[in-house]
């Protein structure tokens, strides 16, 4: 790749980055933060006032969302985190070919001694770098916030018996409270499924938004495309959900391989099962696809997408400038 080609992509990528990855890092330490300062018992009344009804839309049972790595796997399906990484791939990805199109520099670009090819691979390879740059800030703030905050936990006081070497739970003593690491609650590698999990959707929506900007002019209406198209897969994964005559549509959702919440779990219970394409049961049967068997679904996607973007961008016809 022209380094100068390089340094022009980083110099127009290098503030939106910057700006993403601030607050990708400020909000996943807060919301740790707050974890380690609302407790098990307000947590699970919290989740005990939600209409049972609800739970069809959590890809995990309630009860495992009160322990400590359920709630942190949320983290991975808030709005901002998610639109961290998806306004930096949709932004990037719209930006490799229409924008340039768009701001009448593609002509002068290509008279440089620089191949079409070149210039849509130096641009992928510095947006798939910056969504792996953003899902490691997710990852680094929550380290850092499960190493550097505690929980309040509540122990029973024990009667030691004498010459025995053992205590017995003294049940009409007060409980006692004392606090302790929040890493003593919950590994943090448990959250890799979830991050990686992310990386693939950021990947999916990056290659979306470059297949798009392919074969278009208008970098505006690429984001409104691949904005529509986002909008358009949500919307049948929600309906997919919400009725069980409806739960076909889920398999016409590619977001319906995002869900961290789930992979964490599997992380948690079943960590030998946590990169595997498939999940079986104790009889040796399929039981469901692994983890990994949803990442690559969303990865290959946004992979599909590039080479797409490349055979369309190789042959078109590129406008005149306006």
């Amino acid at each position: 790749m022209n380094r100068a080609l390089i340094k022009k992509c980083i110099n127009e990528a290098k503030w939106l980055l910057l700006a993403c990855g601030t607050c990708m890092f400020a909000f996943c330490y807060v919301r740790v933060w707050i974890i380690s300062r609302l407790d098990t018992d307000r947590f699970k009344k919290i989740l005990d006032l939600l209409p049972e009804d609800w739970q069809r839309f959590s890809p995990v049972d309630f009860e495992w969302l009160i322990t400590y790595p359920g709630r942190l796997s949320l983290t991975y399906d808030e709005p901002i985190v998610f639109l961290c990484v998806a306004i930096w791939a949709i932004a990037r990805g719209s930006d490799c070919i229409s924008g340039e199109i768009g701001r009448g520099t593609m002509e002068m670009l290509l008279a440089q001694p620089v191949s079409r090819f070149q210039v849509l691979a130096t641009h992928s390879t510095v947006t798939v770098l910056g969504i792996v740059v953003l899902v490691s800030i997710s990852f680094a703030a929550t380290y850092v916030g499960i190493h550097t905050n505690t929980v309040k936990e509540e122990i029973t006081p024990t009667w030691n018996v004498p010459g025995f070497g053992f205590g017995i739970p003294n049940v009409l003593a007060k409980k006692e409270t004392r606090e302790v690491s929040l890493s003593e609650k919950v590994d943090v590698t448990v959250l890799l499924p979830a991050v990686v999990n992310l990386f693939s959707l950021g990947l999916f929506l990056a290659g979306i938004s470059a297949l798009m900007s392919s074969w278009d002019r208008y970098r505006w209406r690429t984001i409104g495309i691949v904005v529509g198209i986002f909008i358009v897969q949500l919307i049948v994964k929600i309906v997919g959900l919400a009725s069980d005559d409806f739960a076909w549509m889920l398999n016409l959702s590619v977001l319906t391989a995002y869900e961290p919440e789930a992979f964490v779990k599997v992380a948690d219970q079943f960590p030998e099962e946590a990169w595997n394409f498939i999940r079986y049961g104790k009889d040796g049967g399929f039981t469901a696809y692994g983890p990994m068997a949803n990442h690559c679904v969303l990865a290959g996607f946004g992979i599909g997408s590039y080479i797409g973007a490349t055979i369309f961008f190789l042959r078109r016809d590129l406008p005149a400038p306006l």
